[in-house]
Order: C-alpha cells, then structure tokens, then sequence
C-alpha cells in the first residue's frame, strides 16, 4: 500500500531511542524527509546516521531540549530554515518521575507539566498555522494507557498525559477543515529504556528480579508480549498517511491488549 508519505516533511521529537527512534525509522522508509530531536547529541547522531543509511530520506537532527520553550523553538526555527515547511508532527517526550500524589511539590508538577503538555501545545503552536496555509497536515501525539486508566504511583503521568489527549482531540475539532488530522496513541509496554527503569523500580519494589517483573509484566497483556518501537511506527505511518484521512480526534491504544476497558 502507498501511503502517500514521499516527500512529506515529517517531524519526530524525542527520536534518539525507543518509540521515537521506531517511528522515525519507519517514516524514513516510507520516504519523509526526517527532522530529529532529543536532548542528547551523541544518540541523536547515531539515530541520524543510521535513518540516512538505511534510507534515501534526508535527515536533519538537532538536540534540543522538548521541556523548555526557548530550545523548542530554536529547534523549529532550523526546521524551517531546512525544510520550510513541516508536514506531519509527532510529538513524544521522556515520561515524567514516578510518584504518588501528595508526594511531589509544586516544581515536579510544573516540570512535568512542561514536559509532557507544553511540549505538545508549543510544537503545535509552531507548526499549524503552515499547515493550515498549505490545506495538509498531520499531528500525532504520544500519550500513555494511563489516558483511559490511571497507573499507580504514576500521578504526573496520569494528570498531563490526560491533558494531552484533550488537547488533541479539541485542537482536532478546530482545524479538521483546514485538512489537518490530529491522533492521541496510548502506548502500552514497549521494549524500551523508560520501560526498562519503570521495571526495574517496580521489580526493587516488590522483591523480585527484573526478569521476574517482565515475565509478569508481559503476562499482563493479551499478548503476552511487550511490543517492538517499529510496530508503534507501522501505525503512526498510517495514522499520518493520506490512507486515514477519515479519521480524526482518535485516542488510539497501542498496548497488545492490555487495556480492559471496553472503550
């Protein structure tokens, strides 16, 4: 199936390892030119280096910083002076600590509310009005299962990733007629290094190995499995391609069942 992505312009945040890296993978190959970021340099470059081998896309990376205003938009001013346009944004961040709800102060709450929300209004902010001027454009955000059911001891997660996906939706509702698609994904558990420390804090916690948590873990899903970042890409590929454009304002669970709400 031709996805219609050649030539897109697409935008991944957060994209030197895990989900980010998996999506970014799978748009290079279906033929985005590639706009990189995270805070690390040295993983960002390699990230980039491999999209550009692997692929005949063109790939700019640049770290940045997703949580501060002042790097997000320096980020996006080199997009545009790159590219000069931005197609398709997918936004996606670290997870915030761990925590229960009377535990943190005020700062932990501001930070991760500038991680996990700002960070989504902000490069949405940046990024619609092009779209609106071209009549295209595709926006996906990363949120977590915690969005339909609310994780323990994961009290910032579960506050601001709410957030995000009411966001999506109400900024879905407002630019639908402009030809802008705009999707929530609740990633479930993934192979990567967030899921790695949320296991292995679980795993001290409760007495166990690490192994011994993800054979629970992964028990957990109608699976049995924790899910490949390339998968996580297979469906952002869709969502962002010309072949969903009926579709918008969904909160979509990527999760290998281990939701078990109805809706």
């Amino acid at each position: 199936m031709d996805l219609g992505l050649k030539g897109k312009v697409a935008v991944v945040m957060a994209s030197s390892s895990g989900i980010g890296q998996g999506i970014a993978m799978v748009l290079a190959q279906e033929g985005c030119a590639m706009a990189l970021c995270a805070r690390g340099r040295e993983r960002l470059d390699a990230v980039a280096s491999t999209l550009r081998e692997s692929s005949a896309s063109p790939v700019f990376a640049m770290p940045a910083d997703v949580s501060d205003m002042a790097s997000l938009d320096k980020f996006f001013n080199s997009v545009f002076d790159e590219y000069g346009k931005v197609d398709i944004l997918v936004t996606n961040a670290g997870g915030p600590p761990q925590g229960r709800c009377l535990e943190f102060g005020d700062e932990p709450y501001v930070a991760a509310f500038n991680l996990t929300l700002m960070s989504v209004v902000r490069s949405c902010r940046r990024v619609v009005p092009s779209m609106v001027e071209r009549g295209w454009g595709r926006i996906v955000n990363v949120a977590s299962t915690s969005v339909k059911c609310a994780l323990e001891n994961m009290v910032l997660s579960n506050v601001f990733r709410s957030g995000v996906a009411a966001f999506s939706k109400t900024l879905s509702m407002e630019y639908a007629h402009q030809g802008i698609r705009v999707h929530t994904i609740m990633s479930g558990p993934f192979m990567t290094n967030r899921v790695n420390e949320l296991g292995a804090s679980a795993a001290r916690q409760k007495g166990i190995t690490f192994d011994q948590w993800k054979k629970e873990a992964e028990a957990g899903t109608t699976l049995g499995r924790f899910g490949n970042p390339l998968e996580f890409g297979a469906l952002v590929a869709f969502l962002v391609s010309e072949r969903s454009d009926y579709m918008t304002g969904t909160c979509i669970a990527i999760d290998g069942g281990a939701l078990k709400t109805i809706a």
